[in-house]
């Protein structure tokens, strides 16, 4: 049972607020106080997770969901920069502009697909794979067209970071809220 239940579908631009929030919060705060790297994307992961499992209403099985939330989270960050990486090198001439994009579509598709399996079980595979990758397309082509990605620092805060965890905790909550949408209807 979760928080966000009624007769209304609109549970998938709740869950998309929410991961915006706790993502965004997580990735900010722990920014502010530790520099880039595996300690602050450990530290986010489990706070964003925490918040966004918590707040959404999935409370079942919290300590075990957020533990492989955060070493997906991790690995989905790691994966999306060795496609970058392979992408920027294999064909150089598409330009750091499409590694970017590539990474940022992998990591946000892989996170949301692991998400989507840990609350809903493996035969959810399917849905949140295509889910998570049509969104992560989406707001990834936003974010190229808007030209925010630019390496921006404040107080220290790597601001590409925070970008980056904000949309991956957006189509996460977008995703398991559509899921709800979707399961209600059937």
């Amino acid at each position: 049972m979760n928080i966000v239940h009624g007769n209304h579908h609109m549970h998938w631009v709740i869950g998309l607020l929410i991961g915006f929030v706790s993502f965004l919060l997580s990735s900010f705060l722990f920014s502010l106080f530790i520099e880039a790297g595996v300690l602050v994307t450990f530290l986010t992961g489990v706070v964003g997770s925490g918040l966004l499992f918590v707040l959404l209403g999935y409370r079942e099985h919290l300590i075990r969901n957020v533990g492989l939330s955060t070493i997906g989270m991790v690995g989905a960050i790691l994966l999306g920069f060795a496609v970058g990486e392979m992408t920027a090198s294999l064909v150089p001439s598409v330009g750091e502009s499409f590694a970017n994009a590539m990474f940022l579509v992998t990591v946000t598709t892989v996170f949301g697909t692991v998400l989507g399996v840990i609350v809903f079980g493996k035969k959810t595979f399917g849905f949140f794979f295509g889910i998570s990758l049509l969104t992560a397309l989406a707001l990834t082509v936003l974010i190229e067209v808007t030209n925010i990605m630019q390496g921006q620092f404040w107080q220290g805060v790597d601001l590409n970071y925070v970008l980056i965890v904000t949309t991956i905790g957006m189509v996460a909550g977008l995703a398991l809220g559509l899921f709800e949408d979707v399961k209600r209807v059937h």
